[in-house]
């Protein structure tokens, strides 16, 4: 019976302290890695439609200026041309705009999953301590109580040892 109940002592230790991990350290890397990819695929997404959008549009004048054939054709590549650039101007500031956006959001998000880690982690210690604190107080008293006895049995040991010595 002994061994079967250390073998349970053991297995809930065992899953009590997976529980603990899980708890600890998985669930909050897996959040961090989720965040984490999340952010990034959202800034790659922006960063690839930012330069396929400037590769259309510097194709596009390139095939503006090979119909260049009179001054009123160079005239309206030219003011084609500005446009653009003005229009890349905004598309630039928006895409930083986006960027910065998201970069602040993400931020923000960890911030928070670091902050619920760390209460959760205070949380935590504060009832292992508590647990640890009433096992000690249980095992104090299961301690007194074996000692008192003990004393009890010596007593009465040694009134038998007087009174067989009378």
């Amino acid at each position: 019976m002994s061994a079967e109940k250390t073998k349970t002592d053991i297995n809930q230790a065992t899953e009590r302290t997976t529980e603990q991990f899980d708890n600890a350290v998985a669930e909050p890397v897996r959040a961090y890695g989720a965040l984490t990819t999340d952010y990034f695929e959202q800034l790659f997404e922006a960063q690839f439609d930012a330069v396929r959008s400037f590769t259309d549009n510097s194709l596009a004048q390139s095939r503006s200026w090979l119909e260049v054939k009179d001054a009123d054709s160079f005239r309206q590549v030219v003011e084609e041309q500005q446009n653009l650039i003005r229009d890349m101007s905004e598309r630039l500031k928006e895409d930083a705009d986006k960027i910065r956006s998201l970069s602040e959001e993400y931020l923000k998000s960890t911030q928070q999953l670091t902050a619920g880690n760390v209460q959760a982690g205070q949380e935590k210690l504060k009832e292992n301590m508590q647990k640890s604190q009433a096992k000690m107080e249980s095992n104090l008293k299961k301690s007194k109580e074996g000692a008192d006895e003990i004393s009890k049995q010596s007593q009465q040991q040694s009134d038998k040892s007087k009174k067989s010595n009378h």
